[in-house]
């Protein structure tokens, strides 16, 4: 493996870690809001 295979190979890598890691992100914030909104407790009917 030369030095032109290997710059290839970690440039998709990283490529591919970063668009993963950003729809990741976004899943992740999707999921939490649908948690919080669905199955979070109710605000409105807390007991004192």
């Amino acid at each position: 493996m030369n030095i032109d295979d290997f710059l290839l190979t970690a440039g998709l890598s990283l490529l591919t870690g970063m668009v993963l890691g950003y729809y990741l992100r976004h899943l992740i914030t999707l999921g939490k809001r649908f948690h919080r909104k669905y199955f979070g407790r109710s605000r409105y009917f807390e007991q004192d």
